[in-house]
Order: structure tokens, then C-alpha cells, then sequence
């Protein structure tokens, strides 16, 4: 099996570095789609392309699986997810990830809010792929949940995190769309430099919630 080019290498410096790079490599593939819905995954190969031994790629994966990303069926394969697993991990996600927003205003610092727009600023400029899209409203928030302070609701938010591309439902975003989005992230950003953790709690939940209308709708 070929693995996108945006699978580099990991350097080997150490079991648990190689480990932590194949996870984190194979992570971002997973949920960008570049590893599809279903795709077999061969311990050998991953290995070959990642250019580390078999041991690493054997806990990226068990790692991966703790977080619902793979599964063994008769060997490892991707998984895919019904409209109504979706709803299930989507409505968790609002949880935590409201809940970790509402710490956050408490602990984020001056730099994390330059962060967040910055990534604000790059969904708001034309031309990006879905694929970009989606990279960047990940990083948008992980970087709120991170900023909670609280390990364990970034550990459960990593859980709720799925590829869009392994839903049943078809996900059709216009640039209208796009832009409501953003303009509810740019929201986020203004309650969190306020320190106002009741609002960016609420816009949160609202923010997901819209997901999961769609699901609702789809299921």
C-alpha cells in the first residue's frame, strides 16, 4: 500500500518518539481523508513508509484505537461510522469541548489568542480546499480545548474527533456556510479575550450543535 505524500518519515529516536510521530502522522491522515473510510492498514507497510520498525506502528495503532479511528477486523482496517454513531460522539464532543472552552477563558494566553486568529484569518481566505478547511476548524478547537489546562477533557475531547469524510451523510458546506463558522470562531475569540467563560461555553455548544442538526437530519 502507497500512503499519501503527507506522510513523512518519522525519525527514529527512540521507541516511544517513533511511536509518537507514526500516531500523530497517521492521526492527520486519518482525519483529513486521506486515508479513506475502510482502508486496510498492514502493519509492514505503514513501517516501510513511515521508516520505522513495526513496534512503533503497532501502538500508533492500538493508540489510534483507543480513540475509535481503527479497529482489528481480521486485521486493522479505518473506521467508518453511521449517522448515528456520529450523533452519539458528536453530541459527547459539545460536551467536553464546551466545557473545556469555559476553562479556557480562564488559563489562554495572549499568544493563544494571536493563534486563533490567525487561523481565523487562513479559513477566511478564498481558495482553500475542504481538506485545508477541515485541518484548520481542528486546529481552531484543539487549540481552545489544549487551552483548558485540564489534560484529562483534552484526552476525552481527542476522542470525539472524526473524519467527516467516514460519515454516512453527505456534507455539503456552501461559502455561506464557511462563512457563518468562522464568523461564530471570530465569536469565541472576542468571549475568551473578555475572560467571559458562561458566553464562550454557550457559543460553543451552539457552534456544535449545528453538527448535530445535520446528523439528526441525515440519520
Amino acid at each position: 500500500m502507497v500512503l499519501p505524500k503527507s506522510l513523512q518519515p518519522a525519525p527514529v529516536d527512540g521507541v516511544q518518539f517513533a511511536a509518537d510521530k507514526a500516531y500523530q502522522q497517521l492521526r492527520d491522515a486519518i482525519l483529513d481523508g486521506d486515508i479513506a473510510p475502510n482502508r486496510r492498514l498492514v502493519e509492514e507497510e505503514l513501517a516501510a513508509s513511515l521508516e520505522v520498525s513495526r513496534t512503533p506502528v503497532r501502538e500508533a495503532l492500538l493508540r489510534l484505537a483507543q480513540e475509535g479511528l481503527v479497529a482489528r477486523v481480521r486485521g486493522w482496517v479505518v473506521r467508518d461510522h453511521s449517522p448515528q454513531e456520529a450523533l452519539q460522539i458528536v453530541e459527547a464532543r459539545a460536551a467536553v469541548e464546551s466545557a473545556a472552552a469555559r476553562l479556557a477563558a480562564e488559563h489562554i494566553t495572549a499568544e493563544d489568542l494571536k493563534q486563533l486568529t490567525r487561523i481565523a484569518d487562513a479559513i477566511d481566505r478564498p481558495g482553500s480546499t475542504a481538506k485545508e478547511l477541515n485541518r484548520l476548524n481542528r486546529q481552531f478547537h484543539g487549540l481552545v480545548t489544549a487551552a483548558c489546562g485540564n489534560p484529562l477533557l483534552v484526552q476525552f475531547a481527542q476522542r470525539t474527533n472524526i473524519s467527516h469524510w467516514s460519515l454516512s451523510a453527505t456534507w455539503l458546506m456552501s461559502a455561506k456556510d464557511a462563512a457563518q463558522v468562522n464568523a461564530e470562531h471570530r465569536q469565541m475569540i472576542d468571549a475568551l479575550s473578555r475572560r467571559d467563560g458562561v458566553a464562550v461555553e454557550s457559543l460553543v455548544r451552539a457552534h456544535i450543535g449545528r453538527t448535530q442538526l445535520i446528523l439528526k437530519q441525515a440519520a
